[in-house]
C-alpha cells in the first residue's frame, strides 16, 4: 500500500515518489532545486535514494560492476551529518553483488551527490540516504538497475527517489535545445530512451535513472516538467530555439507522474 497525504498546490501525495534534481551550481539551478524538492515537501519518506550519474570510467578492476554505493556510515555537512542507509545497502550488495561494488572513491567530490544532499537534509530531515552512481546505457545493466529499484521500494515503500539530472550534455544552442526536447517529450510519454541515446537524439547522463524509474509499476510512467532553466532563461516550455553563441545545458524541475 501506498503512503498518501492530502494533494495541496501540485505537491506529490504518495511514496513511493520520484523527482528531477538539475545538478549543477548553486548559483544556475538552487531554485529549480527548490521547485523539485517542494514537490515532496509534504511527504514523511523514510528513506531517500539519489540516482545520480558517474562522472568518470569505472576502472578494470570494478568492472563488470556498473553501480556504485559509498562505503561510509555516513557524511558530514557543514550544519548536519547525513546518515547512509547501510542496512538497505548490505542487503543490496548481497542480492545483487554482480551489480553493485562499495567504492568510495567514485563519491569523492562527485557533484551530484554533494550539491543535493542538502536538499535532502533540508526536505526529509533525519531520513537514511542511499546514493547510487553509474554511467551505463546498456539495456540488459538498465534492466538489473530497474530490478534494484523494484526490490529497494519492496523492502522500504515509503521511499524518494532523487534523480540527479539535466536534460543534454553541454553541446551548441540549437543542439543542446533538439536534445532536451526530445528528452522531455519522451520522459513526459514514458516512452523507452535507449535508441535515442544510440542514434544521438538525446545526451542525459542519467538515461539509466530514467530508464530504471520507467520500469517501475508505482506512480504513473511519465514526467510532470515545472520549469525549465538555461544560461539566465527561465521558462515554463522549453523554446522553440534558443540563441546563444555559447554552447549550453537545459535544467530542469520535475516530478514523476501519480496515478
Amino acid at each position: 500500500m501506498r503512503s498518501q497525504v492530502p494533494d495541496r498546490d501540485g505537491k506529490l501525495t504518495k511514496l513511493p515518489a520520484a523527482i528531477i534534481a538539475p545538478h549543477a551550481s548553486y548559483a544556475v539551478a538552487l531554485d529549480l532545486l527548490h521547485r523539485s524538492f517542494s514537490a515532496i515537501a509534504d511527504l514523511k519518506p523514510k528513506l531517500v535514494v539519489i540516482l545520480a550519474p558517474l562522472h568518470q570510467e569505472a576502472l578494470d578492476i570494478d568492472k563488470p560492476h556498473f553501480l556504485f554505493v559509498p562505503t561510509e556510515d555516513g557524511i558530514k555537512l557543514p550544519h548536519t551529518e547525513i546518515m547512509y542507509a547501510t542496512e538497505i545497502r548490505t542487503t543490496l550488495l548481497s542480492l545483487f553483488g554482480d551489480a553493485i561494488k562499495a567504492e568510495h572513491s567514485y563519491f569523492v567530490e562527485e557533484p551530484a551527490v554533494e550539491l543535493t544532499l542538502p536538499l535532502v537534509d533540508a526536505y526529509c530531515k533525519g531520513a537514511p540516504v542511499l546514493p547510487l552512481l553509474t554511467n551505463t546505457c546498456d539495456a540488459d545493466q538498465c534492466r538489473t538497475y530497474a530490478a534494484i529499484l523494484k526490490k529497494i521500494v519492496s523492502l522500504v515503500p515509503e521511499t524518494v527517489f532523487v534523480l540527479s539530472a539535466n536534460l543534454n550534455a553541454i553541446l551548441s544552442a540549437p543542439l543542446a535545445t533538439e536534445h532536451a526536447k526530445m528528452l522531455v517529450s519522451l520522459l513526459e510519454k514514458g516512452e523507452p530512451l535507449l535508441e535515442s541515446v544510440h542514434s544521438k537524439q538525446i545526451s542525459s547522463c542519467s538515461i539509466a535513472a530514467f530508464e530504471a524509474l520507467r520500469h517501475q509499476s508505482w506512480g504513473k510512467n511519465g514526467w510532470d516538467f515545472t520549469c525549465f532553466y538555461t544560461e539566465g532563461n527561465e521558462s515554463e516550455k522549453l523554446p522553440q530555439e534558443f540563441k546563444t553563441k555559447e554552447r549550453i545545458v537545459w535544467h530542469a524541475s520535475a516530478k514523476r507522474k501519480e496515478v
